[in-house]
């Protein structure tokens, strides 16, 4: 992999945005789009979490509707506060693991490290399934996970969660944070 040039900007560049200077300076600065991944021990927890969430919500919004009731004003208060019991054990049951977008060529370099058997590539698959996923897992992890403990855990878990782990490394390499302006971003004036 080459080292970054950074060259002048263009004169027109310059004259037609006098702070082209401090704009790369924040773009270079960007932090890379990451993904978490949330993983429960006791799925329950976390569907007992989701109703508190909907419960307190809900009484939040009647409560607000009538702000002279203090029955509801109570009924709020005590779903926030079975709320935060809930988030308590919620947080305590769930494991985040962090995934980071790979800067530069450094994902083509690794598809390029863990190319396909010839049986998967005629499958369609543009790396190697067996060795690619521990890989990518362990190269995007910000958790400093290694690849031998990849390795470990997709040959452990059951499939629904070996997905789930190799999807949340790879939705980091493809998270869109931009926009071609279409309408839906900052005006200038």
């Amino acid at each position: 992999m080459s080292a970054a040039v950074h060259n002048e900007p263009p004169a027109a560049a310059v004259a037609a945005d006098a702070h082209w200077s401090a704009k790369m300076a924040r773009l270079r600065a960007r932090k890379a789009a990451e993904v978490p991944l949330y993983l429960w021990q006791d799925p329950e927890i976390r569907d007992r979490f989701e109703e508190a969430r909907r419960e307190a919500h809900n009484a939040r919004q009647l409560a607000d509707s009538d702000p002279a009731n203090k029955a509801l004003k109570q009924e709020a208060a005590d779903a926030d506060a079975a709320l935060e019991k809930a988030r308590a054990a919620y947080e305590a049951d769930c494991e985040v693991l962090t995934f980071r977008a790979l800067p530069g060529d450094s994902f083509s370099d690794l598809v390029k490290e863990h190319p396909p058997t010839e049986e998967q590539a005629d499958a369609g698959s543009d790396w190697n399934e067996d060795t690619f996923p521990a890989a990518l897992i362990a190269a995007s992890s910000v958790d400093g996970m290694s690849e031998d403990d990849a390795a470990v855990l997709l040959a452990e878990w059951g499939m629904a969660d070996r997905v789930e782990l190799f999807q949340a490394a790879l939705a980091a390499q493809n998270t869109k944070r931009s926009d071609w302006g279409k309408g839906s971003g900052p005006t200038r004036s």
